[in-house]
């Protein structure tokens, strides 16, 4: 593992916070590159996404730590250091999906569910390339397996081999991002045609992800069914917003099907 990218004498430049930093920064390029295939006003939707960014970056730092305010409150001591803070993946998509909400709310110009669809792309490819800065640092690591995919961490004793999560996590967010891109290539030019428009390769993207989480919940270390249901905040989202996303994409699907055939 490679936690540590360059350092001087007490400075220090971390590679997981370097790659993280490529991956969301190339997923803002994107989205902005992807706006006029939404038709969205390029002014207006980069105004929101500069605010939903600042929220992403908090929404990261939350949640990893959510469970544990009361015990930052109660002694300040025990609050990490920017050096060692430590992200949520989930806390930051819940962050701009929220503070974009409320933006969109109040613009003319922005569609927020069109918003999702042309943003939901490139945040699946930072996921693909932020993992690799997990994995180099040697964090979310995996339970002990002799799975021939299996990797030895630094910090393990010898013989000590693990299931690579970080790569999991990579290689299935890559596999969602072709998906999606196929399912995109086919529904947009419908949704063009149609006079409303509804909303799929959003909910199709959040449910993937939950779906990727949910899958991979076994064979992390830190992670246990009691950790999940009682003290995982990004699971415990994810229960509460999967029926209702997918509430969301049959509901954008069946009035697609309706408008195209009454066309």
């Amino acid at each position: 593992m490679y936690p540590t990218l360059i350092q001087f004498g007490s400075f220090r430049i971390d590679t997981y916070s370097v790659i993280w930093f490529i991956a969301l920064s190339l997923a803002i390029i994107w989205s902005i590159k992807r706006l006029a295939l939404y038709e969205l006003d390029e002014d207006e939707s980069r105004r929101i996404m500069a605010v939903s960014f600042l929220f992403m970056i908090l929404g990261a730092m939350t949640l990893e730590h959510i469970h544990d305010i009361p015990l930052y409150i109660a002694n300040p001591s025990s609050m990490p250091s920017l050096t060692n803070w430590g992200l949520s993946e989930f806390g930051a998509v819940l962050g701009a999906f929220i503070a974009a909400f409320i933006q969109c709310m109040f613009s003319k110009k922005i569609s927020f569910i069109k918003l999702c669809d042309a943003a939901i792309i490139p945040a699946m490819l930072s996921i693909v390339i932020g993992r690799w800065g997990c994995f180099l640092n040697g964090c979310c690591v995996g339970l002990p397996t002799k799975f021939f995919m299996a990797v030895h961490f630094p910090f393990d004793s010898a013989g000590v081999m693990r299931h690579p999560v970080q790569i999991y996590y990579s290689v299935i967010a890559f596999v969602i991002v072709i998906i999606l891109l196929y399912a995109e290539k086919k529904i947009l030019p419908v949704q063009k045609k149609n006079k409303n428009y509804y909303s799929v390769i959003a909910p199709l993207g959040i449910i993937l992800y939950a779906l990727m989480r949910f899958a991979i919940v076994p064979v992390r270390d830190e992670d246990s069914i009691w950790v999940v249901l009682s003290d995982a905040a990004t699971y415990q989202v994810l229960a509460c917003v999967f029926p209702l996303v997918c509430i969301w994409l049959m509901y954008s699907l069946v009035r697609l099907k309706a408008d195209s055939s009454y066309k």
